[in-house]
């Protein structure tokens, strides 16, 4: 029998071979390159935080170096161990580092101290942080694409060369854009962190209860405030270095009505008002790096941050501000410069070869400074000088030369609206000797802003002679600047504007020994600031004269309804003062009184005076002196 080569017989059928799978894979990948590349930005982050200039200058503390060093020798051995060892070593040593990172994360973290006086949250720690964070994830997700695998090692299918090495670079790059994201909003929340800002308002006060409550008012020492239309600025924590933390205080109650503090930026000189006195100019550079140096602006009325500038570096010392313009005398140099309210340099201007700016201020179109000026081959002699600037391009537009003999001091450059009044002193020996007495001379003079045309003078103005250098007296304008908007009370409520008189004046205060009456005595002469004509004067008898100019100048102030007010202390021993407060109105001087008690029942020093500051505030004075224990309160007197 035989059988037939063909018909159907068995057949074996084999299953071709199955596609992989590529999901698991790429999802390895992915995850891997992440890991590995947050571990990267850790050790790059860290090592930023420490050294980094855009971060902070110079390198931290033995703590922050160890950890820098660590993290970095770490995650050198982590990817090593990735890239040699697959599977259980590298999950070890990825959790390993993921638990060094949250610890140390936990401990910078825990360590960022409560921002306030003389201490804050530094960028370094904000960034350090935000490092150790990509060490937590960096190591979770290297640990996890080790669980991410199908089947054995030698049985797993990789997915294409060219789809891997896409899936990595996306995630390389998204971990990469989280951390270029990720570290400036660091130090924008360390600058958050670091700031306390409250502006008047009402329906916040309500809503909170605490809002009107400032919590630093014995921080103010026994440095001095600075009088604006809206209240007295006060200078929180006067101590070196000096904070950007200002707070404008409510005469009337002594509540805070707005607050501004940034506790890691440092005050690198007084505050800057502008002419208007509408805008408070704060300088200075941040505490933990000091390339990074600002200005910024206020406005006085209620707090509100009009714009920062910034720049690479110290500008020097800000002279005067204005609407939109910053200038800027650079440190122990006839230039200066001006700026915008962003930073950028609009124009620089030299003065006069030998002349240094002391004083300045913007009106008008005009920059406007007072210039002390050392002989020069243009100049024989030493002189101040008054220059004008054109505020566009920085073109002198005129200048005016002071007397050979005179000086006029910082305190007694006026400017208002459209006009320059100023004291030109003259220092003369009465007697010689180690206590020698002497005489000053004053010489008013008014330049208009515009072309500098002197508008009116008045010369040999004398009280009497002096044993006390401190008492050369000060130039002293009713009403600075133009009636401003009201401001706002602590409570949230519009103040009321002080009352204004139709005629502005002039006015000296000076302490002297009159030859026609016996002790010292604290003068004021009045003149009419327009046409410069002598209204009236008068004196209040003085017992203990003042050695400090500091003191001499706050013992006086002239009110916008042009009464002067004047302390004085009648004792001749200090240890025994005898302070009483006195009005000037229309040439007739009348004690005012001055309760030993204020409404809350706090007493108040008998030595008021010795340190007191008058400001014109409302209706009447506010009279701010020293307490006890060392920090200021205020007094307000109707």
């Amino acid at each position: 029998m035989s059988h037939s080569a063909t018909g159907t017989g068995r057949h074996s059928h084999v299953a071709p071979p199955a596609t992989p799978r590529a999901g698991r894979p790429l999802a390895r990948v992915f995850l891997r390159s992440a890991g590995i590349t947050a571990l990267v930005c850790w050790a790059v982050l860290l090592v930023w935080a420490s050294f980094g200039n855009g971060v902070s200058s110079g390198s931290s503390g033995l703590y922050m170096i160890v950890g820098t060093v660590g993290s970095v020798l770490l995650v050198a051995v982590v990817i090593t161990t990735a890239a040699t060892h697959a599977g259980l070593r590298t999950i070890i040593t990825a959790l390993l580092a993921a638990v060094c990172a949250a610890f140390a994360g936990w401990a910078v973290y825990s360590s960022m101290p409560e921002a306030g006086p003389g201490q804050f949250i530094t960028h370094r720690a904000g960034v350090a942080a935000l490092a150790y964070g990509f060490g937590v994830v960096g190591g979770g997700l290297l640990a996890l694409s080790e669980f991410v695998v199908e089947g054995y090692s030698g049985g797993r299918a990789p997915a294409p060369k060219q789809l891997r090495r896409k899936v990595g670079v996306l995630a390389a790059a998204i971990v990469l854009m989280l951390a270029a994201a990720l570290a400036p909003a660091m130090q924008l929340w360390a600058e958050l962190a670091n700031q306390d800002v409250r502006v008047g308002d009402a329906a916040a006060a309500q809503r909170d209860p605490d809002a009107g409550v400032d919590g630093l008012a014995d921080l103010a020492g026994v440095e001095r405030f600075t009088h604006t239309p809206y209240g007295l600025l006060r200078t929180d924590h006067p101590a070196e270095p000096t904070p950007q933390a200002v707070t404008m205080l409510d005469p009337t109650t002594g509540d805070a009505v707005w607050y501004h503090r940034r506790w890691n930026w440092l005050s690198a000189q007084p505050l800057v008002l502008s002419q208007a006195q509408d805008l408070v100019a704060i300088v200075g550079p941040r505490a933990d790096g000091n390339g990074d140096f600002q200005t910024r602006i206020l406005r006085t009325r209620d707090g509100g941050e009009v714009d920062t500038a910034d720049f690479d570096g110290s500008p020097g010392v800000l002279l005067a501000l204005a609407e939109d313009r910053l200038l800027f005398a650079e440190d122990d140099s006839e230039v200066f410069t001006v700026y915008d309210f962003g930073g950028r340099l609009l124009w620089e201007a030299e003065m006069t070869n030998g002349c240094e700016g002391t004083a300045a201020q913007v009106a008008g179109s005009r920059a406007l400074m007072l210039a002390d000026c050392v002989p020069a081959p243009e100049r024989a002699v030493a002189r101040d000088v008054v220059l004008a600037f054109d505020l566009d391009d920085g073109t002198i537009a005129w200048q005016q030369e002071i007397h050979k003999s005179a000086q006029v001091v910082p305190e007694s450059f006026l400017v208002t609206e459209d006009t320059i009044v100023l004291d030109s002193r003259i220092e003369h020996r009465v007697t010689d000797g180690p206590f020698s007495a002497r005489k000053f001379e004053h010489q008013l003079i008014s330049y208009a802003i515009a072309d500098g045309e002197e508008r009116w003078r008045v010369e040999g103005q004398s009280f009497g002679s002096t044993n006390s250098s401190a008492c050369a007296g000060t130039l002293h304008l009713s009403q600075p600047t133009a009636a401003p908007a009201p401001g706002l009370a602590a409570d949230g409520d519009a103040k009321a504007q002080a009352p204004t008189a139709e005629r502005r004046t002039i006015q000296i205060i000076e302490c002297f020994t009159a030859k026609d009456r016996e002790g010292s005595w604290l003068g004021v002469r009045a003149y009419d600031a327009d046409s410069g004509d002598p209204l009236y004067r008068a004196a209040v008898q003085l017992g203990y004269t003042p050695l400090d100019p500091e003191v001499a100048r706050g013992w006086a102030t002239v009110l916008p309804d042009n009464r002067a007010m004047l302390a004085a202390d009648l004792s001749l021993d200090p240890t025994n003062p005898d302070c009483h407060l006195y009005e000037v109105a229309e040439g007739e001087a009348t004690e005012v009184e001055f309760a030993a008690e204020r409404a809350d029942g706090a007493v108040i020093p008998a030595n008021w005076c010795h340190d007191a500051q008058l400001s014109p505030v409302g209706t009447g004075s506010a009279v701010s002196f020293v307490k006890e224990d060392g920090t200021r309160s205020i007094a307000v007197v109707k």
